[in-house]
């Protein structure tokens, strides 16, 4: 007998099974995950607090392993770092993820379910469900109407993502970041993954204002844009162009060319009205993407924080579905409310920083900038990519 179906095998999904059978090794639960291979590579900043708070902890030999495996330290060094983070891949998070829950004894199937009647009519002894299938949910939307969602767009991001070979470093953010960025018309921040195989992955993310959000194509990840697609808006093409000069200047950095993706998005805070309901008599739980979203790498991290709670919630044998429903639309309010919170201040920051840097910029007597021999390199640089080729 099935007692949790939960339809989406990303890391949050996975986080809930992971923790939902540490809380109560007698589950028996199913995962349906519509991809066999995984379709995002992309960096992700996992805060330590995300695996502590709320997380069940066994201190087995196979939980040591995957922290050492994703975090790269174990539990109590975590838990003396509870601050800090790590960068990883999606792709990397997803398959230590689905390793762990496989060897704790939670099964998954490679099978695309569209809409809640097909999870239930799979396993109709099953009480439980999960919606963990992302941002564009349509569980949700079958679950509970296209006017679920609660949306506030924050800004506007041209997001680049690329391979660079070998070891590769972040920009010192007071000196080489901030220089690039007074020289710019754009802000943009970097994240820098771990290497893997001889190659690292970097993202930069360039804020951007509305009217040159509108002008730029639709691009996204499955269908990005390159460097030097004509229809990118030249002052963004030469603010990201530059930005990767100094890179190479700077941090040494050799981008893979043809692994140059652009995409755009809105960084928006959202969540449903609901984190859960009943349908048919079945409870049905929204947890990650499909529940709630806030930017600034914190959405994967506030997935964790509330798939813990809801992995507690299910895993209690004395309650009925009903009162693990009502338990779990209860804590929605603090959750959304700490998250915009988070969010929204970071925003300010944000909002703040472009402020001072673009005024910076214009100050006659600034002293904090290039060095001769840089500015001259990025001079270079520029020039050699507007002569014709042979």
């Amino acid at each position: 007998m099935t007692d949790l179906v939960i339809v989406g095998g990303g890391p949050v999904g996975q986080w809930v099974a992971i923790n939902a059978k540490k809380h109560n090794p007698a589950l028996d639960i199913q995962i349906y995950e519509r991809y066999q291979e995984y379709q995002r590579s992309h960096v992700l900043r996992l805060r330590h607090l995300a695996t502590l708070l709320y997380a069940k902890h066994d201190h087995s030999a196979r939980e040591s392993e995957f922290f050492r495996d994703v975090m790269g330290r174990t539990l109590t060094e975590i838990f003396y770092q509870a601050a800090g983070h790590v960068f990883i891949r999606t792709n990397d998070l997803e398959a230590a993820l689905s390793s762990y829950a496989r060897d704790l004894g939670v099964k998954t199937a490679y099978q695309k379910i569209d809409q809640p009647g097909m999870a239930m009519g799979l396993h109709p002894e099953c009480r439980m469900f999960v919606a963990a299938d992302g941002a564009h949910s349509q569980m949700r939307e079958h679950l509970m109407g296209s006017s679920s969602l609660r949306e506030y767009p924050l800004q506007y991001v041209a997001e680049v993502k690329y391979q660079a070979t070998g070891p590769v470093r972040k920009l010192e953010f007071l000196s080489d970041n901030y220089f690039a960025n007074k020289v710019i018309p754009h802000m943009i921040f970097e994240y820098v993954g771990r290497e893997k195989e001889g190659v690292t992955p970097v993202t930069l993310r360039a804020f951007m204002d509305r009217k040159t959000y509108e002008a730029m194509p639709e691009a996204t990840f499955k269908k990005p844009l390159t460097l030097n697609n004509g229809a990118l808006p030249r002052s963004l093409a030469d603010s990201i162009q530059t930005y990767m000069d100094v890179r190479q200047l700077r941090a040494g950095e050799q981008a893979i060319p043809e692994s140059i993706k652009i995409s755009k998005l809105t960084l928006s805070m959202y969540a449903a009205r609901r984190f859960a309901q009943m349908d048919d008599d079945r409870a049905w739980f929204l947890a990650g993407d499909s529940a709630m979203g806030v930017p600034y790498f914190r959405s994967l991290n506030a997935g964790f924080f509330v798939g813990s709670q809801l992995a507690y919630i299910v895993s209690r044998g004395s309650l009925s579905e009903r009162n693990k429903v009502r338990a779990y639309n209860a804590v929605r309010p603090l959750d959304v409310a700490w998250e915009f919170t988070t969010a929204r201040s970071k925003d300010i920051l944000l909002t703040s920083y472009n402020d001072f840097r673009t005024i910076s910029a214009d100050v006659p007597w600034e002293f904090m900038t290039w060095d001769e021999k840089t500015a001259k390199d990025l001079q270079s640089l520029a020039q050699k990519r507007q002569e014709p080729r042979p």
